[in-house]
């Protein structure tokens, strides 16, 4: 009972780390936007987002939708329609891992085919998303696919750094297996 307290507290704080990193990621991206003064948005929130859904499951949805609260603050949007854009519509990221429910996530974050397909719908979702958003808030129907080829850039640096952080065991993992192998005692295939 001890080590399920300890899992539930490390899960709490692991969200609570990556959303913070998230809200951080989108202050800096719109910093730089500023300073550099182009059109171009780069940020780390969406790849944290996904580690924290392959670690915690669809929960590590917290992570988009605190990493989204930023753009309220830098956007001219009024307060509602800036919290539909950038803090609810990021909910739509998590569809595929509610989707994919259950199972152990260690099989999207060890295979490479499972986890490209993981980004890539998750990318779509929020493309989703933000069409929806776009048209409650416009009425225009292209917002999906606008926002779709607007962040294709930002799918590819997402999945080199998933890539990359894949390769170091216990980055990338369910960690409800992760905590069991370490101690011994569960039946997950966490990596070794």
């Amino acid at each position: 009972m001890n080590r399920e307290k300890e899992v539930f507290s490390f899960r709490h704080l692991d969200l609570l780390f990556f959303s913070i990193l998230a809200a951080v990621s989108e202050i800096m991206s719109y910093g730089m936007l500023g300073v550099w003064n182009s059109g171009f948005h780069f940020s780390f929130s969406t790849v944290l987002c996904l580690i924290a859904m392959i670690r915690w499951g669809w929960t590590g949805v917290i992570a988009a939708m605190i990493g989204g609260i930023p753009g309220i603050l830098f956007s001219d949007m009024p307060l509602w329609s800036g919290i539909l854009f950038y803090v609810l519509s990021n909910a739509f990221i998590a569809i595929p891992m509610a989707v994919y429910g259950d199972r152990n996530r260690d099989t999207i974050a060890e295979g490479h085919v499972f986890l490209l397909l993981y980004i890539f719908l998750s990318h779509c979702s929020l493309s989703v998303g933000k069409g929806v958003a776009i048209f409650l808030l416009t009425g225009e129907t292209t917002g999906a696919m606008d926002y779709f080829g607007a962040a294709f850039f930002t799918l590819i640096i997402n999945t080199i750094v998933c890539c990359v952080l894949q390769m170091r065991n216990g980055l990338i993992c369910d960690m409800r297996y992760y905590f069991t192998e370490t101690e011994g005692e569960g039946n997950g295939n966490g990596r070794s």
